[in-house]
């Protein structure tokens, strides 16, 4: 850490008798800028610094110390400081880095102008490399305020490294440019790249070479591999990951040929246990590796589809291993590359072993189950005759996370029935969840998690109509997610080489913190998505409890505020009273289909039915209140007033709240309100927008009224001659009751969105739930 200092004589002599060389000055030491007006007399003044280096920031006692000592003159001029020269920075932008090749020679041409008319450019002052050489100074065509410069360097192979080269003009009036400084990196002909990067982010002044450099792979592998240049202008290692083993590629040129030459079985069986053996986990497999191998799975997928001969009973083992050899853990790394390279590896391998999967049930006639397990997948497949399919078989030994899970694939009987003989394949992904895409079609602008394990199912032959009969029960990886989503993986969509998530022909029957079940009309890779974060489990409950006892207490509370203006209505009839008691019958409303419907999720109409009604209701709410804010700011700005606005106001209260539920159902076609979990708006739709917007509104207007009415009730009279202390109280005391009765308590909502921020919610679920327990009281208060 480098810091300055000013020079003292307190042990060592550091400043030759001008330790306070420039009174009224200010070092910042931690930055080492120095600042000073020049108030006082004319003249030379001495400057004498130390600058440090310390191992830490609060560090004592620095590792080296090193003085700096230099004059600065003050002088009388009529210019304004502000009419400093300025240099031409077309070229090059301070801070830039300029790369060069050794043995060549640099050129810079330096422009400086005027910006008053009593001065000229006087010198243009450098702090350059050793050898640079400048010209004398020039004037720049017929211009009397220009004038330039010229510099040039011939570079030595000695100069390899950085150098810093700064320029600064004058003017006659003694006044300094900006000072501009460079970089000029001298670099090794063969690490030199093209790119350059300034503070800006720019490309400036540049040597250009070619910049399409790559690699050949040796040894035992073959291929060519990109070398990349860095921010230093230096070329990278080259990633050798990249290349594929001969022997690899070689099985690839024959798993090529085999549509062409009609390869039997037996030919497919040694491509494939060449390839296991090569790709075990010894071997150190490459991401080239990883390539080549998916697109020969895809060619034997596709050989074996339209060649059942090619196929034979023992051979699913060995397309297992290989499999689950590609998957391991080792390779991890691998795979995570080749997703941010934007690959389509990964999912061209899930494609072929689906289709492998799918075509090996054709081999066999008869009724047959089969399971080969391992450690990163589970392959189960069979033909069955009116016999449910319930995978994976739990009855055979099976790898532990996948008998220890409650992940379970099943499909009802009576959906195959009349079918001679219905085959099936499954297989369940370990350890893929993370390596596959994370778009969801539809939703590309919010980001999903895949939250389990990734299963694939397939029938044979596919049954003509299928309504939701695929039942699919997923056990979460996680517990912090919310708002799942039943997807699976489409391979064709255009513009997604990796494939992309999408719900279409799905829905979620059922879904807890543990699992979810889904329902599919369709087969193929399954998974559910579920956005990051939600509210920590062991506080959900209390926060339900305290929800529910709170709108309890509050319907309660309502229904006596309503008896007793009812009873006493000759007495407090007024326009406030009127907004009360709408406000009272708004909330006792929506706090009953609150707590009666808001979970009713079973019924997808009557769940959206519900979603819009609390829509308006809420809307409701708060236009009610903002009534209440208006009402209560004519009463204390507008003392004698003589016509109420009520006539207009409550109208409104009821009118706005429908056409904004009208527009965004009409725009949104109903899609958002409700979901597997809460029908309520949905986050993700974004239409809880057509919610918080005319919220906040709400709470932002009636804060403002707030200002100006406590305002107004401290410069009345009454207050005017009360102590502070009595003052203090009364704000404090009207501010409590107001706070709720116009909804500013929604502020906390604003803080309980963020899991981290628990207390939040804890906050915003009590003043919220009993927002109307305090507008009663106040009310009582009021009438008394």
């Amino acid at each position: 850490m480098v810091k300055c200092r000013w020079a003292n004589d307190d042990i060592v002599d550091e400043c030759g008798g001008v330790c306070n060389g420039l009174n009224g000055s200010v070092l910042n030491t931690e930055t080492c800028i120095l600042s000073y007006n020049a108030t006082g007399s004319t003249g030379w003044y001495a400057v004498a610094l130390q600058i440090e280096d310390f191992a830490f920031q609060i560090g004592t006692y620095p590792l080296s110390s090193v003085s700096l000592q230099f004059l600065i003159f003050v002088y009388s001029s009529t210019e304004m400081c502000d009419n400093k020269p300025l240099i031409d920075t077309s070229t090059d932008q301070d801070g830039a880095v300029i790369f060069i090749l050794p043995n060549t020679t640099y050129y810079k041409t330096i422009i400086a102008s005027t910006t008053s008319n009593n001065s000229k450019i006087s010198e243009i002052n450098t702090v350059s490399p050793i050898g640079m050489v400048k010209s004398s100074l020039l004037k720049y065509g017929s211009f009397e305020d220009k004038w330039y410069v010229n510099v040039t360097w011939t570079t030595r192979e000695t100069d390899i490294g950085s150098h810093i080269f700064c320029y600064t003009a004058f003017d006659s009036t003694r006044q300094a440019s900006d000072q501009i400084c460079l970089t000029l990196k001298v670099n090794n002909p063969s690490n030199f790249c093209q790119i350059v990067v300034d503070s800006f982010n720019t490309v400036w002044n540049l040597a250009r070479i070619n910049t399409n450099v790559s690699a050949q792979c040796s040894g035992d592998y073959t291929g060519t591999v990109s070398r990349y240049c860095n921010t230093e202008g230096r070329w990278e290692e080259p990633d050798y990951s990249e290349c594929t083993h001969i022997a690899i590629k070689n099985l690839q040129e024959q798993s090529s040929n085999l549509v062409k030459e009609n390869s039997t079985a037996t030919v497919v069986n040694t491509i494939l246990e060449d390839l296991n053996v090569l790709t075990r986990k010894s071997n150190n497999v490459t991401s080239g590796d990883l390539v080549t191998s998916s697109n020969i799975l895809t060619d034997i997928a596709g050989h074996v589809a339209g060649n059942t001969d090619a196929l034979s009973s023992s051979q699913i083992e060995i397309f297992g291993s290989l499999c689950n050899n590609l998957l391991d853990d080792s390779n991890g790394r691998n795979w995570e590359q080749l997703k941010q390279k934007d690959s389509s590896s990964l999912t061209s391998l899930v494609k072929a072993v689906t289709d492998y999967s799918k075509s090996f049930t054709n081999v066999l006639n008869s009724e047959f189950s089969k399971t080969i397990q391992k450690q990163n997948l589970v392959i189960q497949l069979g033909k069955i005759q009116s016999t449910d399919i319930v995978i994976p078989d739990r009855t055979k030994a099976l790898e532990s996370w996948i008998l220890d899970s409650i992940n379970q694939i099943s499909m009802n009987r009576k959906y195959f029935d009349g079918l001679p003989i219905t085959g099936y394949s499954s297989v369940f992904y370990r350890n893929i969840s993370k390596l596959l895409p994370e778009s969801l079609k539809s939703h590309t602008s919010y980001k999903y998690d895949v939250n389990s394990i990734i299963a694939d199912f397939s029938v044979e032959p596919t049954p003509t109509k299928m309504d939701y009969h695929v039942e699919v029960k997923f056990q979460h990886i996680s517990e912090d997610y919310s708002n799942p989503f039943c997807g699976f993986l489409d391979f064709n969509m255009p513009g997604y080489p990796n494939g992309v998530w999408s719900t279409v022909g799905s829905r979620v029957v059922e879904s807890t913190y543990t699992y979810t079940i889904c329902e599919y009309n369709h087969t193929t890779n399954f998974a559910i998505l579920m956005s990051p974060g939600k509210t920590p489990r062991s506080h959900s409950f209390p926060l339900s409890v305290i929800s529910a006892v709170g709108c309890s207490i509050s319907i309660l509370c309502l229904t006596v505020t309503i008896i007793i203006h009812y009873i006493l209505w000759r007495h407090v009839r007024s326009d406030r009273s009127k907004i009360l008691i709408n406000l009272c019958v708004a909330l006792i409303t929506s706090y009953i289909l609150f707590l009666a419907g808001v979970t009713k999720t079973s019924n997808k109409v009557v769940c959206t039915a519900i979603a819009i009604t609390l829509h308006y209701l809420f809307l409701l709410d708060f236009a009610l209140m903002l009534a209440e804010g208006i009402q209560v700011a004519i009463m204390v700005v507008i003392i004698f007033r003589t016509k109420s606005i009520l006539q207009w106001l409550l109208p409104l209260c009821y009118i706005i709240p429908a056409v904004i539920v009208s527009i965004s159902a009409g725009v949104t076609k109903l899609e958002g309100y409700g979901n597997s979990q809460f029908c309520w708006l949905t986050i993700e739709s974004k239409l809880i927008w057509a919610f918080v917007a005319p919220a906040l509104f709400v709470v932002v207007t009636n804060i403002i009224i707030l200002i100006i009415m406590i305002y107004k009730i401290m410069t009345t009279r009454g207050l005017a001659a009360k102590t502070l202390k009595e003052k203090s109280k009364a704000g404090i005391k009207s501010i409590c009751v107001i706070f709720p009765l116009f909804g500013i308590t929604w502020i906390l909502g604003a803080f309980s969105v963020n899991e981290d921020l628990v207390v939040f919610q804890y906050l915003f679920a009590v003043c919220n739930s009993l927002q109307v327990y305090i507008n009663d009281k106040e009310s009582m208060l009021q009438h008394h």
